[in-house]
């Protein structure tokens, strides 16, 4: 059934239930609407509950990254002990089982009071009408002249980040940002110096080329930048195989081809894959946008007939898959999360040595690690003229608990997360980058960024990521943007190990997000 018939058949409902107000019950506590649905916009009391009020919030953090986050919840209940507390609750271990378990419990009518996650499913939250969400509009709060932001608090947020909760179906916001991440190129810095088995077979006999190598070897993790670099000035002027880091999408097929063709020519046969793409959607996804191939759209046409928001089967879109399969990935240079299969990931590879350059979260930069060589960071290799690399790193929603008090301490808990300082904290431990201009300022961020290049990954992250906020790319969101994302995502494994063709693949993806807003 279309929208628009839909939107008639709810403006008769809304009609009859107006013309039987004076009979209808309210439920009491917080915001409803006729019929007992949930009000999107709630108001923040001037006052405290009289007894301490329990918060939910739900979440899928793991080991330290909850830990840092339980730090924040534990200075707020002491703060606002009696008044409110703040019930941290791992629900799922990764944010698509996090996403399934909030729409089971939905419908359940199980809430919480905060929930982290991603726009797009957030948006399935909210549903193609505004008078069914789950979750609240916030600008009441945001503007509240007490427990809101003024004009130059909101403006100390990293822009990128604060509007991303304005990009939802309907008008203003939905969601604020917890702390945000993006891809990167994490790449063997031993191997791209010389440190690799055909200069190894080559210089086999070449006592200063084993004494560098050695050198390099014996510092592991924390390998010199100096001893790489003469390592690799030497290998050079010897005739071994070094290589340069790719800025480009070209560059980058150049440099895994000829990493591939120096091996053969030393008639090295071992298993080895110069590119590793940790997630099948982010690389179609971000590869679409800078080629200008159509993925999806949230237009007028759309919003009327949902399976127009689908616009990645389309012929561009598969000569590049086709290609990707062809150039890439039957020659042996890229693996990707869908051509691995199963519960194997990219990053394990990287970390035996079995790949050269690994690109993935900077969220994960704790899996992109080896005892063995040095790993170095770049921005991931991109196409066209301007660099786009995709936003990630949650955000937060706020569900209508139908209780303005719970809404009250779940936006004061907000508030506490996205203070400068302890967002800078909370951001930096987990390798993701502060919400907040000021937090970059603080005494947390300036002491973490000095110790960048001693060797620990995750003190590098922030030079990297500062250099690439102005080229922060999001798609579109809506109902059924969370479904594109996942179809998207297993193109290449069906082609690859489930034997279908490029046409089928894609007609698979696009027909199961079809069925996924259909009535």
């Amino acid at each position: 059934m279309k929208n628009s018939v839909k939107k008639i058949s709810k403006l008769f409902l809304l009609v009859t239930m107006l013309a039987g107000l004076s009979s209808c019950d309210f439920t009491p506590g917080g915001p409803t609407n006729i019929g007992g649905n949930p009000i999107v916009d709630d108001t923040l009391p001037s006052d405290d509950p009289t007894s301490e009020i329990n918060i939910v919030f739900w979440e899928c953090l793991g080991g330290a990254k909850e830990g840092n986050l339980g730090i924040i919840a534990d200075k707020f209940n002491q703060q606002y002990a009696g008044k409110y507390h703040i019930d941290l609750k791992k629900i799922a271990g990764d944010y698509d089982s996090l996403h399934d378990t909030v729409k089971t419990r939905l419908s359940s009518g199980e809430v919480p009071a905060l929930c982290m996650g991603y726009p797009d499913s957030f948006s399935e939250y909210i549903s193609n009408y505004i008078d069914e969400s789950s979750i609240l509009r916030l600008d009441n709060f945001i503007n509240d002249e007490t427990y809101g932001y003024s004009e130059t608090e909101l403006k100390d947020f990293v822009s990128a980040y604060y509007n991303e909760g304005n990009h939802y179906q309907f008008e203003g916001t939905w969601s604020m940002p917890m702390y945000k991440s993006t891809e990167v190129m994490y790449y063997n810095y031993n191997y791209f110096a010389g440190d690799n088995p055909q200069t190894n077979k080559k210089l086999a006999n070449d006592s200063q080329y084993q004494e560098l190598k050695k050198k390099v070897s014996a510092g592991g993790a924390t390998a010199s930048v100096t001893d790489l670099d003469a390592l690799k000035e030497y290998t050079a002027s010897k005739g071994g195989y070094t290589y340069n880091v790719p800025k480009t999408w070209d560059e980058m097929i150049q440099v895994a081809s000829k990493m591939k063709q120096d091996m053969q020519t030393e008639s090295i046969n071992s298993e080895f894959y110069p590119i590793g793409y940790d997630s099948d959607a982010n690389l179609l996804i971000t590869q679409f946008a800078q080629r200008n191939i159509d993925y999806t759209t949230n237009d007028e046409a759309s919003q009327e007939d949902p399976s127009k928001h689908f616009t990645f089967n389309n012929s561009s879109a598969k000569e590049f898959v086709t290609d990707l399969i062809e150039d890439l990935i039957e020659p042996k240079l890229m693996i990707t999360k869908g051509t691995l299969g199963g519960d194997k990931y990219t990053n394990t590879y990287f970390n035996d040595g079995r790949l050269a350059m690994s690109i993935g979260s900077t969220g994960g930069s704790s899996y992109q690690v080896s005892a063995n060589f040095r790993v170095g960071l770049a921005p991931v290799p991109y196409s066209g003229t301007t660099p786009k690399y995709i936003q990630q790193g949650p955000s937060i929603c706020f569900f209508n608990n139908f209780d303005s008090y719970v809404h009250k301490g779940a936006w004061l808990f907000y508030k506490m997360l996205a203070e400068p300082e302890n967002n800078a904290s909370l951001a930096l431990e987990n390798s993701y980058d502060p919400i907040r201009v000021s937090s970059y300022e603080t005494d947390q961020y300036e002491s973490w960024i000095a110790n960048a290049g001693k060797g620990t990954l995750a003190y590098d992250i922030p030079q990297i990521t500062s250099t690439l906020k102005n080229y922060y790319m999001t798609s579109e969101v809506f109902v059924g943007s969370s479904t594109a994302r996942t179809e998207i995502g297993k193109i290449i494994q069906n082609i690859y190990s489930s034997n279908m063709s490029v046409d089928d693949a894609f007609l698979a993806a696009y027909n199961t997000c079809v069925r996924a807003v259909e009535d």
